[in-house]
């Protein structure tokens, strides 16, 4: 909510915030995507599928996925909501 109130107001916040919000919202859809994962494997271990066991590391793997990379959620959330005004004090010929 802060960056799409953020942007319209300031587009310089939009621009800075661009790039963090396309990992924020990656992150977020492969989140997503574990969770269904882990939803189907224990369908099929409750139903004592033969493969029960690969439906075990799928569980192991995603619960890997979001102990090391949703923490970077917060990261990406606060270099968002820092805004554009430090960017856009560099001069152009920094660059």
């Amino acid at each position: 909510m802060w960056f799409l109130a953020n942007a319209m107001a300031k587009p310089d916040n939009a621009g800075a915030g661009a790039t963090d919000y396309m990992h924020l919202f990656g992150l977020v859809a492969l989140a997503h995507m574990w969770a269904r994962i882990a939803v189907a494997a224990e369908r099929r271990i409750a139903a004592a599928d033969v493969r029960s066991d690969a439906y075990r590391a799928d569980l192991a793997i995603g619960r890997a996925f979001v102990e090391r990379a949703m923490p970077e959620t917060a990261l990406r959330r606060a270099r968002i909501e820092v805004g554009g005004d430090a960017l856009m004090a560099v001069p152009a010929q920094a660059f």
